[in-house]
C-alpha cells in the first residue's frame, strides 16, 4: 500500500469518527489528540500547548504517537459502537 492510500484511509477513518463518534465536536479528548497530532507533524502548536506536551509527554514523538493509538483506537470503537446502535 503506497503512503497516499494510506493517508487516505487513515483520513476516511476520521470521517467516519466525525459522523458517528458521540459529541465529537465537543470533546476535549478530540481536541487533545488533534493537538498531538499537529506536534507529531511538526504543525503550528500554541506555546500553552507546547508547555502542557513537554509536561505531559517530554515532548517524546513516540510517546505522544502511543497516546494517539490509544485516543483513536477508543475514538474507532465508539464510533462502531454508535454506527451499530449498540
Amino acid at each position: 500500500m503506497s503512503n497516499t492510500e494510506q493517508s487516505n484511509s487513515y483520513y476516511d477513518s476520521w470521517r467516519f469518527i466525525e459522523d458517528y463518534l458521540p459529541n465529537y465536536y465537543h470533546r476535549d479528548d478530540v481536541l487533545y489528540d488533534d493537538i498531538l497530532l499537529r506536534f507529531v507533524e511538526d504543525d503550528e502548536v500554541c506555546e500553552e500547548d507546547l508547555q502542557w506536551i513537554e509536561e505531559e509527554f517530554n515532548s517524546d514523538k513516540r510517546l505522544i504517537k502511543e497516546e494517539l493509538v490509544r485516543l483513536e483506537t477508543r475514538f474507532m470503537s465508539e464510533s462502531l459502537h454508535a454506527y451499530y446502535g449498540i
